[in-house]
């Protein structure tokens, strides 16, 4: 499925350019134009899915085993000593494109980090208070389980 309204969609089909590191037949991987650091790499599903719940969880894992393949080489490179891969699900949390991706950011030490956590000034919740919620997403697993089946 592809979506021409997409840029990504529009980056697999060729009509748009990058700067490819790696492809293959269910993901393409390449740099980003607006990097957090040199080197910040997308993967990106071919076939087109919004977030990381709309997709095979096969397709998923695939990706995340592209995410593995190609990390070293991009840490490597950049003369990096960290890499983070994140992904936003949801124009609430950040997503622009919303097509699935993946983004590998190489980090060198010094460097500034935008989504170093914890938060500085994040308050610790009681133990009763992480129980509640803990308690509270367990039921919505298991509710959002028998809805799926």
């Amino acid at each position: 499925m592809v979506d021409h309204n997409c840029v990504f969609c529009r980056i697999i089909g060729g009509e748009e350019m990058v700067s490819l590191v790696h492809e293959d037949d269910r993901t393409l991987a390449f740099l980003d134009i607006q990097p957090m650091s040199k080197g910040h790499t997308l993967i990106v599903t071919k076939d087109h899915h919004e977030t990381l719940f709309d997709m095979p969880e096969e397709l998923a894992a695939h990706c995340l085993m592209v995410a593995r393949r190609i990390a070293p080489g991009i840490q490597r490179a950049m003369g990096a000593q960290a890499l983070n891969i994140f992904s936003a699900n949801g124009k609430a949390g950040g997503q622009d494109v919303p097509h699935f991706h993946f983004h590998l950011i190489p980090v060198r030490e010094g460097e500034p980090f935008a989504l170093q956590l914890p938060m500085p000034d994040a308050p610790i919740p009681s133990r009763a208070e992480l129980d509640i919620t803990a308690a509270r997403v367990g039921r919505a697993i298991q509710e959002s389980e028998v809805v799926a089946a």
